[in-house]
């Protein structure tokens, strides 16, 4: 099987129609060569969906707290409507793109984040359905929906999710679409490449702070079992330049 690449869809591209269609067009490019895994969330849509029932957010500490309403609106959102666009989108594009969640072929297993009510965290991938999809010519697109251990749907960090499906493939890239261009000094300019040895020295003096702490952590673990490269890049503008930073050994 060709390498496997996996690339989280959000940021700016979930509202930016023009910058979707070019992300679009350059992901079929690229499924060309080499075996794509298209992992998406879709907060925006999720508050969207929420707002026109008329059920009230609820926050854990900044993070949303899934009770079985807001789960519901959760796998509409996600795998009813942002999934199944982005599959349509793809095929316009001349990809066999498959939509699925990942609680189908138990994809994703969780173990429950209790304090935030159906909130998973995924411990095992079961990567068959993925390979048979890749091995017979489908691209598949993967909405961030796994399940616990009972077959119970859970909400899922994207991020997370992507990060576990490239660590179960040893994926030779794992690209995060960001709203900013990579990870910046303190002349906010971007960093070009960062190697893992260096990244609590980044965050020591401040060089990496805030919301980009825990996605640098996140890639470093992914290297550290055996991602090659992990990508963070403005969405915007697209997959192909890869504008951003890499992270490696």
């Amino acid at each position: 099987m060709k390498k496997v690449t996996v690339v989280k869809f959000g940021g700016s591209l979930t509202k930016n129609k023009d910058a979707q269609k070019k992300f679009i067009r350059e992901l079929a490019g690229l499924s060309k060569k080499e075996n794509i895994i298209l992992v998406h969330g879709g907060g925006p849509e999720i508050n969207m969906l929420l707002e026109k029932l008329s059920i009230e957010s609820k926050f854990v500490n900044g993070l949303r707290y899934t009770d079985e309403k807001t789960l519901e609106v959760v796998e509409m959102a996600l795998s009813g409507k942002v999934n199944k666009m982005l599959a349509a989108e793809l095929i316009r594009n001349g990809v066999s793109a498959v939509g699925i969640s990942a609680k189908d072929g138990s994809t994703a297993v969780c173990s429950v984040m209790k304090k935030l009510g159906f909130v998973g965290n995924p411990v095992k991938i079961n990567k068959k359905l993925l390979e048979v999809l890749m091995k017979n010519g489908f691209l598949p697109v993967v909405s961030s929906v796994g399940i616990d251990k009972n077959a119970n749907a859970v909400n899922v960090n994207a991020d997370s999710l992507a990060t576990a499906i490239a660590v179960a493939f040893k994926a030779e890239k794992l690209v995060f679409l960001t709203d900013v261009p990579g990870v910046l000094d303190l002349a906010k300019k971007t960093i070009k490449e960062i190697k893992i040895k260096n990244i609590d020295g980044l965050i020591k003096t401040n060089v990496i702070t805030g919301g980009m702490i825990p996605k640098i952590n996140g890639c470093k673990s992914a290297v550290l079992k055996g991602v090659k490269n992990v990508f963070i890049i403005d969405g915007a503008s697209g997959i192909k330049k890869m504008k951003g930073t890499v992270i490696k050994k």
